[in-house]
């Protein structure tokens, strides 16, 4: 467990719970730098561990994660998500489709899900005022793991876009040369115990296809 100097707590814990042919993660690892005493580097979750994210079991990593400080006073966050096509159900804007929301607790059959005072976006959704009324995500706010029917799809672009909210690429190297996806998400939550989970189709039979959703514990504190 790291402290900040904003007071901010990132829980690191892993946590798996198969159910069926779907799982829900709730995702950390050990690899954890604190911020200095001005508050500027970043805190990270990197994952330095391919057995924890090799869903296809091929030695190779298939879902990368990094949460840090930006250094900002109002408490942003940013979270950079990198994962292969079948986490997300497909390679272009059109298939690919992942949600985000937040909890106040990891397991339960009925998560309740907790949207006010809470903030995010992609630089996307900050720049296309035309194509994102708010712009700012809509999270999820009922529904269940999977997939809620509330809540808007991250992976999006304009029909001129050239990359939108995230951009696929052919070579990742965080992902061991993998294809796939790779986009931030800022957020800023009021004082807290949250979880933060990026939602997946989960429709298929195995590998990252059925991965429903992977969660990342934060704490805030006043």
């Amino acid at each position: 467990m790291i402290r900040s100097s904003h007071g901010t707590i990132l829980k690191v814990s892993l946590l798996a719970i198969s159910f069926s042919i779907l799982f829900v993660m709730v995702f950390g690892t050990p690899e954890v730098l604190a911020s200095n005493g001005k508050g500027n580097s970043p805190i990270l979750i990197v994952n330095s561990d391919t057995d924890w994210v090799d869903f296809n079991w091929d030695g190779l990593s298939d879902y990368y994660i990094k949460v840090h400080y930006t250094g900002k006073a109002n408490m942003v966050y940013k979270v950079d998500y990198k994962f292969i096509d079948e986490c997300v159900d497909g390679s272009t804007h059109d298939e690919a489709i992942l949600k985000i929301g937040f909890t106040n607790q990891a397991t339960s059959r009925e998560r309740y899900w907790i949207s006010d005072g809470i903030e995010a976006w992609t630089p996307w959704f900050k720049s296309n005022r035309g194509a994102d009324e708010n712009s700012k995500i809509d999270l999820v706010e009922h529904g269940p793991i999977p997939f809620p029917t509330s809540g808007e799809d991250v992976i999006v672009k304009n029909q001129n876009d050239r990359n939108g909210s995230f951009s696929h690429r052919n070579n990742i190297k965080q992902l061991d040369g993998q294809s796939g996806w790779e986009g931030s998400i800022h957020f800023n939550a009021p004082p807290g115990k949250y979880y933060l989970w990026a939602i997946h189709p989960a429709q298929g039979f195995g590998g990252c296809d059925s991965l429903a959703a992977l969660g990342i514990p934060i704490i805030i504190n006043e």
